[in-house]
């Protein structure tokens, strides 16, 4: 009878004990009750690197693996191209330009220039262009600014051109009604280019857009 008591009691102990279940691959856990695989992982339905409990402990497994996504690059944004900066063009604006040795008005003459004939200055005086053949007076020229040649017509009776883009400079003639006029400069309301007069002459100066068009 005692020894029946003896293993009864011995049962009730062995059925109350918690029941644990080891897994059987290596690797400390850590206080939740859980650890990274590390190795051998496949070999027990994990992947390298997943975080998984041990003993019941913690909730489901989470993978400490994270991949992320390559950041995005944009296409370079192309800069702005700058719109050319267009030369004004700077003409002899009488029939007849004394080209002086010196900047001084009673200096030597070195050469004369007609009418239109385009000129660069190297220089920066105030009152006189610095070229080649050696100074011009600033106040016997006359600027425009270049544009795509184009043909326009005289729609008024008479179309006057003038040396320089202003009704009050000299007058250089005239063209007929409907006389075609190739222009290939602008400088505000007027155009510059050329035709031929009512002789059949070249004419050349600065006719009104108000006038050829």
């Amino acid at each position: 009878m005692k020894r029946f008591i003896s293993f009864f009691v011995l049962m009730l102990t062995l059925f109350f004990l918690p029941f644990q279940t080891i897994d059987a691959h290596p690797g400390r856990t850590d206080a939740n009750g859980g650890h990274t695989c590390r190795t051998n992982c496949e070999k027990w339905g994990l992947q390298y690197g997943q975080y998984h409990y041990h003993n019941g402990g913690g909730g489901s497994s989470t993978s400490t693996r994270t991949t992320s996504s390559p950041p995005k690059t944009s296409a370079p944004k192309a800069k702005p191209q700058a719109s050319p900066v267009v030369q004004k063009k700077v003409i002899i604006a009488v029939d007849n330009a004394n080209v002086l040795a010196s900047p001084f008005i009673d200096s030597s003459v070195a050469a004369t220039l007609w009418y239109g004939f385009e000129i660069k200055d190297s220089g920066n005086h105030p009152d006189y262009a610095s070229i080649d053949q050696g100074f011009v007076s600033k106040s016997l020229l006359a600027t425009y600014t270049p544009i795509t040649p184009k043909t326009v017509k005289i729609q008024a009776e008479m179309g006057y051109f003038f040396s320089t883009a202003s009704s009050e400079s000299t007058g250089r003639g005239f063209a007929a009604k409907d006389t075609l006029v190739q222009v290939v400069g602008e400088s505000g309301d007027w155009y510059f280019g050329s035709t031929k007069d009512a002789n059949g002459k070249i004419l050349v100066g600065f006719v009104s857009k108000s006038v050829a068009y």
